[in-house]
């Protein structure tokens, strides 16, 4: 059985978007395979936080409260540091209102700072994308294969991600992006199933936001 994608121009706005989603999951599941514990505990947080994404407004409160928590510290740590016998215990709280504060920030900021991270990479991956050549890239039983010839066999490829329109797959650290629309449609209904099959047992097939 073969699976034919006919590439065309990646024009469509909503892919950086979709691009980045799976880039997000595949560099999570890589930073849980190699750091089990430390995902525990983050998993841990999560769960206590009940997964909330803070609202703009919130986030610019909490920023607010770790500027403050940091300026209290500081105020707090410069006496004690000058009389640290009779200051200790403010010297303690302040070290800790400083540590708090940074935590605070870190955390709040955090998460914007990674989607940026992310979508500054799909888009830099999609304007490689933005002028494909004329190419058919197939699926055989032996791998994936670009204009005739084995690109990559099925046992390298470690990750591949299923989004609204595309797919996308890893292998030594390189990465392919393709469209759903550019699959024949006699393909459509079989590919997914297949692919997910393919990589079974070595690789990680995740979807993002299937159809």
């Amino acid at each position: 059985m073969e699976f034919l994608f006919q590439l065309s121009p990646y024009c469509d706005p909503s892919l950086k978007e979709q691009v980045s989603s799976a880039l997000e999951k595949q560099t999570e599941l890589r930073a849980r395979a190699q750091y089990p514990k430390l995902w525990r505990i983050t998993d841990c947080c999560s769960a206590r936080k009940g997964n909330k994404t803070l609202s703009p407004k919130q986030r610019i409160r909490y920023r607010i409260y770790g500027v403050l928590l940091v300026v209290m510290g500081i105020v707090l740590v410069v006496p004690g540091l000058m009389e640290p016998k009779e200051l200790l215990l403010p010297l303690i709280a302040g070290i800790a209102g400083i540590l708090t504060g940074l935590f605070t920030l870190w955390v709040v900021g955090g998460k914007q700072r990674q989607d940026k991270q992310f979508d500054q990479a799909a888009e830099k991956l999609l304007k490689g994308f933005a002028a494909p050549p004329p190419a058919q890239v197939c699926f055989t039983e032996e791998g994936m294969e670009l204009a005739g010839k084995l690109a990559v066999s099925y046992p390298e490829i470690d990750f591949a991600a299923e989004t609204k329109d595309l797919y996308l797959l890893t292998w030594h650290e390189k990465v392919t992006i393709l469209q759903k629309k550019d699959l024949r449609a006699e393909n459509k209904a079989c590919f997914t199933s297949f692919l997910r099959e393919q990589i079974s047992g070595h690789g990680t097939f995740y979807s993002v936001s299937p159809e």
